[in-house]
C-alpha cells in the first residue's frame, strides 16, 4: 500500500472529512438554549415554529438523496403553514399543525438514526451526529406533550398558573435524561405512559447506540495509530 494511500485510508477510518452533523448539532444546541433560557417567556405557537424550522434544517440534512431531501422540505413545509394557519385561528389547523409537527420532529429523528447506524466509519461527525438525533428525540417528545396540554389542559402540572412549551421541552429532557426533579409532573394517563415510553427510549439508546459508536470510534483510532 502506498503511503498516500495509507493516509487516505487513516484520515478515513479516524478522521473529520465532513461535518454536516456538527452543524446540526450545534443547531440544536442554540435551539435548546433557546427554548428553556431566554426565549422561555416567548409564544409557545412561535417555538413551537422554530423548533419545526431546526427539525426541517436538521432532516434535510440527514436524507441521503436529493430526492428524499425535497421530500423532506415539502413535509416540513407543509407543517410550518398548518402551524401558522392554526395561529390564525383556523380549528382544523389549530390541532393538525401540532401533530404534524409532532410527525415531523420523528420522522427527522429516525431519519437522522438510520443514517448514523448505516454509516460504515465512525468518525466526529457521525458521533456529533447521534448526541443530535438523541436531543431531536428529546424535541419530538416534547411537541408531542405540547399536543397532549393543548388537548388536556392540566395535563402537566407545574408552578405556575399556565404550562407553556419551554415547560414540556424541560420536562421532556429531564425525563429523557431520567434525572426527574420533580418541578413539572405529568398528571393526565396519556401524558404518564409518554414519559414512561421516552424514558425507556432514552435508556436504550444511550445504552446502546451511543455506547457501541464510542467503543467502535475509539476501536478505529487504536487501529489507525496500530498502522
Amino acid at each position: 500500500m502506498s503511503p498516500a494511500r495509507d493516509r487516505e485510508t487513516v484520515a478515513d477510518v479516524v478522521g473529520v472529512p465532513h461535518t454536516r452533523f456538527v452543524v446540526v448539532l450545534a443547531l440544536m444546541l442554540a435551539l435548546l438554549f433557546l427554548l428553556v433560557g431566554p426565549g422561555a417567556d416567548l409564544d409557545s405557537r412561535l417555538l413551537l415554529e422554530v423548533t419545526v424550522g431546526v427539525a426541517i434544517v436538521s432532516a434535510a440534512v440527514a436524507a441521503e438523496d436529493g430526492g428524499r431531501r425535497r421530500w423532506t422540505i415539502l413535509f416540513g413545509v407543509l407543517t410550518v403553514l398548518l402551524n401558522a394557519m392554526g395561529g390564525r385561528g383556523y380549528s382544523l389547523a389549530r390541532m393538525a399543525g401540532p401533530g404534524s409537527a409532532a410527525l415531523f420532529a420523528a420522522y427527522a429523528t429516525l431519519r437522522a438514526v438510520r443514517v448514523i447506524v448505516r454509516s460504515r466509519r465512525v468518525t466526529g461527525d457521525v458521533l456529533a451526529g447521534a448526541l443530535a438525533a438523541y436531543v431531536l428525540a428529546g424535541l419530538a417528545f416534547a411537541i408531542v406533550y405540547g399536543v397532549i396540554e393543548v388537548r388536556s389542559p392540566g395535563a402537566f402540572r407545574t408552578g405556575a398558573d399556565a404550562v407553556t412549551f419551554s415547560d414540556v421541552v424541560y420536562f421532556s429532557f429531564v425525563t429523557l435524561l431520567t434525572v426527574g426533579f420533580g418541578d413539572v409532573t405529568p398528571a393526565a394517563a396519556t401524558a404518564r405512559a409518554v414519559a414512561i415510553f421516552e424514558g425507556l427510549f432514552g435508556v436504550a439508546y444511550t445504552t446502546v447506540v451511543m455506547a457501541a459508536l464510542v467503543a467502535a470510534y475509539l476501536d478505529g483510532r487504536r487501529e489507525a495509530a496500530g498502522r
